[in-house]
């Protein structure tokens, strides 16, 4: 436990040593401000997930075939038109690197590479076929990869 802190204080009676409140309790009731400012202040809040947050706007184009469209998105007079959609990103990216366009083994290499047990996830488009290590996925979460001449993002 930290002991309190203490000042000397000299005046008329002499000098005296004074206790000034313990460093602990300091460092909790600033805490405790804190978080009730955070809690109680709407626009410290706002402040701190605009500091922490990321948007963006994009353009949602009309359907070409003139599908199911929100009844925002149409017209009075049933023509479509665009729609302003704003992302907002509240956590922050981390630091994990995607893979792009990865090597692959042939199925000779894999089975010396790998043990016989370790799971993969299998993908097989227009007679394309792809095995992406479940492991490896755990660790880079997210592929972007092209299979069969058709752009995939494989995740975990």
């Amino acid at each position: 436990m930290s002991e309190p802190l203490a000042v000397m204080w000299a005046g008329r009676g002499g000098v005296k040593e004074v206790e000034v409140l313990d460093l602990g309790k300091i460092v909790v009731g600033l805490l405790v401000v804190l978080v009730a400012v955070f809690i109680f202040v709407p626009g410290v809040r706002q402040s701190f997930t605009r500091v922490l947050s990321n948007s963006e706007t994009v353009v949602v184009p009309p359907r070409p075939d003139g599908g199911a469209q929100s009844a925002q998105s149409q017209s009075n007079q049933g023509e479509v038109v665009e729609q302003e959609l704003e992302i907002i990103t509240l956590l922050g990216y981390d630091a994990i690197p995607a893979i792009v366009a990865p090597d692959f083994l042939s199925a000779g290499e894999a089975q010396l590479q790998y043990s016989p047990d370790e799971q993969v996830l299998g993908l097989s488009i227009n007679g394309d076929n792809r095995a992406y290590s479940i492991p490896m996925l755990s660790r880079h979460e997210i592929v972007n990869d092209e299979v069969g001449g058709v752009p995939v993002a494989v995740t975990w």
